[in-house]
């Protein structure tokens, strides 16, 4: 073999050779600094109370300190954008929800990153199904009685939403639509600020996650008139599933996920999913997920990379035949 050739051998497996530990290092040494959680939602949400609870059981499983950041606005586009622009080194995460991840892109043409290119999935830390939910004072109880008074009120309801573009917006579109209401969309930044005009009812009915709504229905401030997903929540296991009460096309749990800007090492994430895994399971936040009509989910890197694959373009057909865009 020639010289040059033995040379150029040789500097390739010593390349080769010390690329090997780089992987093994990061993990080795991960975290030696404090993590970065980026909320795309105000504080006191059921979806920033998830994430607190998540981030002080990764404080303990990760020896180190996780601040979570609450970063609202733009329909998820501030956080998102802010975690996408991080480095790449498992420092700064984002919590996201179906609505920036896999409907935003169908719905907003401008949006600044492609977030199936641009963000890596590391853990689905739950599944959420959302619940329809009206104040008490416009006192109806039932599905049968929402459906009523929505056609003796025609154009003159309005149903709130976490943002344009978000679930519980395409949610409330659909309903929109099949109880013939006419009524007017009005988003807002968070479900905090959106209970505050939906309990003294500015507006009439919106979708929420099972966390807030069941907070408030103990409370006596709301009804809970339906949810969706396949199958009956044990924290409210006499409200009916809207694929009950005839529409199916409900049948879809939402879900709070974990992500790392693209390029994130994978021994970094997996070791990231991992410490997720054990919060997520042990039996005080089981139970307490539980007592939320949340749904504990166990899907670590591979397969919430898959899943969200699959419903960025399940999504995409479900707002085409609805028609639905962002107001």
């Amino acid at each position: 073999m020639p010289f040059r050739h033995r040379i150029a051998c040789a500097f390739w497996a010593l390349a080769a050779a010390a690329a090997i530990p780089v992987a093994s290092t990061a993990a080795e040494t991960y975290p030696s600094k404090p993590i970065r959680m980026v909320v795309p939602y105000p504080a006191g949400g059921g979806f920033d109370t998830i994430t607190r609870r998540m981030a002080e059981g990764l404080r303990e499983q990760l020896n180190t300190p996780v601040i979570v950041e609450n970063k609202p606005g733009g329909n998820t586009i501030i956080a998102t954008d802010l975690v996408v622009r991080a480095q790449p080194d498992g420092y700064t995460l984002l919590m996201n929800a179906p609505a920036g991840i896999v409907q935003g892109p169908w719905l907003q043409k401008d949006l600044p990153y492609d977030p199936i290119k641009d963000l890596q999935p590391i853990y689905m830390v739950a599944q959420v199904p959302t619940a329809l939910i009206v104040p008490a004072s416009l006192g109806v109880d039932t599905f049968a009685q929402f459906v009523d008074y929505a056609k003796r009120h025609q154009g003159e309801m309005a149903y709130a939403s976490l943002g344009n573009g978000s679930t519980f917006h395409i949610f409330g579109a659909m309903l929109n639509d099949r109880v013939g209401a006419q009524a007017t969309h009005v988003p807002y930044k968070g479900d905090a600020p959106a209970m505050g005009d939906l309990v003294p009812g500015r507006v009439q009915f919106m979708f929420n996650n099972p966390i807030t709504a069941i907070n408030f229905a103990k409370q006596g401030k709301v009804r809970i008139l339906a949810i969706s997903g396949a199958q009956r929540l044990r924290a409210v296991q006499d409200i009916p599933t809207l694929g009950e009460l005839g529409m199916p096309q409900f049948n879809i749990t939402g879900w709070y996920g974990l992500f790392a800007p693209a390029g994130t090492p994978r021994a970094v994430t997996d070791k990231i999913a991992q410490a997720v895994k054990a919060v997520m399971q042990t039996p005080v936040m089981q139970s307490y997920l539980e007592s939320v009509g949340v749904l504990a989910s166990d899907s670590g890197v591979d397969a919430f990379t898959r899943q969200v694959n699959q419903e960025y373009q399940a999504w995409g057909e479900l707002i085409k035949q609805n028609n639905i865009h962002v107001d």
